[in-house]
């Protein structure tokens, strides 16, 4: 069925050519076929030559900060200068990275100068961010619908990536928090409901937690210091990641001699081994009696708060209504301890751990996607991962569970004990009858004499992960990066090596190649 529409237009505006695959995906939309079709960047286009029959259809990334791309400036400026501009239809999908304040800006202001001057707004501006997938799939459908002659569905579509971040972050609804283990060092599953927030998401991604840093530690500063104040002064302020500025300040100050033997290049572990238990308190008093430094020097010295950032354990879709996801997930390690007779907890797991159902928690998200997964795709993946470093792969097997395609999947998970610490053990085994999962490997280091681990498990099964990679497998390590990066990588090389029959430059060569071919995806922290 013909449309009211005799051209349709589909410009786009890109530095990285995204908006422009877009597009043309965009153009092979059977509901096309009866009208004169143009594909044009947006430099390309003459707005006087525009009638009332012609549909204008944008999509455009955003440069820099707010700034049009390099194909759309002289677009831009030919829009600014005119004073106004024929009644033909428009809709725009603006893509940005909400990592910036001015993630979609050009796509708005375009927006907003092409219905001051005249034009029509046939659909409502989508705003997007780097995973927008979801957001075109519902744009190109109402696309369609309106070239049929729906013009009411363009106006209630409602598409809007929300900028948060640790400024101005979601306060997402705590919907449930259960044990996954039963070890002293307890592990949670959080879920959250982001609902109208208009955060998108897919398995692999990053939500920060925003601490809330009412702590035990600010009093006892407090205590320390030997006044009330300090708590609203070092409220907001980092202390427990310690920097080396700040510390090279304390060991100059106090001529610490331990401090400044560590704070040596040389000593790099041994630094790291120091800072693992101790906060800020811990370092003061090592340093010297209160008075060394003053509160003043000190506050100068700290940096704000950091946001703790967590690998979602969850898959947007797979917990999405008609528009975005309602839900978000999160495996969680309780950090609690104790050092120097004093109690010592982690800045954002304590607080969530003692949050209750309906309580709040300040988020914010962030796409990550050099560790996605690709939709629909029957590539093997092998996932490596210790402790909570399963989170991202539930949030994978939640999206493979959902896919038409299912590819072969190779799981090797590391934990202390298989009876207190096997993470979503029912969940995993519910997979494997299913097929979503083909294959488990724990590697539980406590469970015999000899520790065994993750890395262990690699060696133990390098025939099959050698045949995965020679089937052009995607390879998964997310974790402990002191306690993974270098034994896998180890593991891996022997493997390569052995089954491969390769030389030693030419097992590094090969898993360079990997990293190369992005075959080889890390998420390490």
């Amino acid at each position: 069925m013909a449309s009211s529409f005799n051209r349709i237009i589909i410009a786009f505006g890109t530095e990285s050519g995204n908006a422009e695959r877009l597009s043309r995906k965009l153009s092979k939309c059977p509901c096309f076929r009866y009208e004169k079709l143009e594909i044009i960047d947006l430099n390309q286009l003459n707005l006087p030559s525009m009638t009332s029959s012609d549909l204008f259809l944008v999509v455009t990334s955003t440069f820099g900060d707010g700034e049009a791309p390099s194909n759309a400036v002289d677009f831009s400026i030919q829009l600014a200068e005119a004073e106004t501009i024929p009644p033909f239809h428009y809709a725009i999908f603006a893509i940005g990275d909400v990592t910036y304040p001015n993630f979609c800006k050009f796509g708005q202001d375009i927006d907003f100068q092409l219905s001051k001057k005249g034009a029509i707004r046939i659909i409502n501006r989508v705003d997007a961010d780097t995973d927008h997938d979801a957001f075109f799939q519902q744009w190109r459908k109402t696309v369609c619908a309106v070239v049929a002659g729906d013009n009411q569905m363009g106006h209630q579509l409602q598409l809007k990536v929300t900028s948060y971040n640790e400024s101005s972050p979601h306060q997402a609804k705590l919907i449930n928090i259960s044990p996954l283990n039963t070890s002293p060092s307890l592990i949670y599953q959080l879920e959250l409901d982001i609902r109208d927030s208009g955060m998108n998401y897919r398995a692999g991604d990053l939500l920060y937690v925003i601490p809330e840093n009412k702590s035990q530690l600010l009093l006892d500063l407090a205590i320390w210091f030997g006044y009330e104040e300090v708590i609203n002064i070092l409220k907001g302020k980092e202390l427990r990641l310690l920097g080396k500025s700040l510390l090279r300040m304390l060991a100059h100050k106090s001529d610490n001699e331990v401090l400044k033997n560590n704070l040596k290049i040389r000593n790099k572990r041994a630094l790291a081994d120091y800072l693992y238990s101790r906060d800020l308190l811990d370092v003061l008093q090592e340093c010297g009696e209160p008075g060394f430094i003053s509160l003043t020097e000190l506050t100068a010295a700290l940096p704000d708060q950091q946001p703790r950032a967590y690998s979602i354990a969850s898959c947007g879709k797979y917990y999405s209504d008609e528009h975005s996801p309602t839900q978000v997930n999160l495996c969680i390690r309780e950090v609690a301890y104790e050092y120097n007779l004093r109690p010592h907890f982690g800045a954002a797991s304590h607080g969530i751990r003692h949050n209750r159902p309906g309580g709040t928690i300040n988020v914010f998200m962030r796409s990550n996607p050099s560790f996605h997964l690709e939709y629909d795709s029957d590539t093997p993946i092998i996932m490596i991962g210790a402790g909570t470093g399963i989170a991202p792969y539930i949030g994978f097997l939640q999206q493979i569970e959902q896919q038409k395609i299912q590819p072969e999947t190779l799981l090797i998970f590391g934990e202390r004990y298989e009876k207190h610490d096997f993470l979503y053990q029912s969940q995993l085994e519910e997979w494997l009858n299913q097929g979503v999962l083909n294959q488990l490997i724990t590697a539980f280091s406590r469970d015999q004499k000899q520790k065994y681990y993750v890395q262990d498990a690699i060696v133990k099964q390098g025939e099959k992960i050698w045949s995965l990679l020679n089937n052009n497998a995607i390879l998964y390590v997310c974790g402990s990066k002191t306690n993974l990066e270098k034994p896998v990588n180890q593991a891996l090389l022997l493997i390569v090596k052995q089954y491969g029959k390769l030389s030693v430059k030419e097992a590094h060569d090969y898993m360079t190649q990997l990293l190369d071919k992005n075959r080889y995806r890390c998420d390490l922290y």
